[in-house]
């Protein structure tokens, strides 16, 4: 019974055991911390392009828009968006055009882009918002107000 409680062979395999183990979960904890931030970089550069690809296209299409005004009438053009960017639905939000002349592009999960329209806002009135979501999206000028 004396030679039992001497030895010291299974010692050793419990704690190489219990080191691998926790250098394991150390790695598997360092792993599941840096993966969310490899994965939303390459997202969130996507957000951003995208972004500044339609506010560039809105801002052409007002500026179009501005050329061929009528004097007494009204125009209207309907323009296509995708409904997500990123697998997330965003607003365009015009609301502000008069102080800053941008649109306001914000995502879903709170990513904002500004997109400048080249000084129209002050000659013609600018505002609306609109969802990527919604099926119709259209952009509408009378001048008979």
């Amino acid at each position: 019974m004396k030679h039992l409680m001497t030895n010291e062979h299974a010692v050793s395999v419990t704690l190489e055991y219990i080191l691998f183990s926790l250098m394991f979960i150390a790695l598997f904890i360092l792993l599941q911390m840096n993966f969310g931030d490899m994965l939303n970089g390459p997202k969130d550069l996507v957000i951003e392009n995208d972004f500044n690809d339609i506010g560039n296209m809105i801002s052409t299409l007002v500026t179009d828009m501005y050329l061929i005004l009528p004097e007494n009438g009204i125009i209207e053009s309907e323009y296509m968006i995708p409904s997500e960017v990123g697998g997330e639905s965003y607003m365009i939000n015009a609301n502000s055009v008069m102080t800053d002349q941008i649109f306001e592009l914000e995502s879903a999960s709170g990513k904002k882009t500004s997109v400048t329209i080249s000084g129209i806002a002050t000659a013609i009135n600018i505002n609306g918002t609109v969802s990527s979501s919604s099926t119709h999206h259209r952009i509408r000028y009378d001048s008979r107000k």
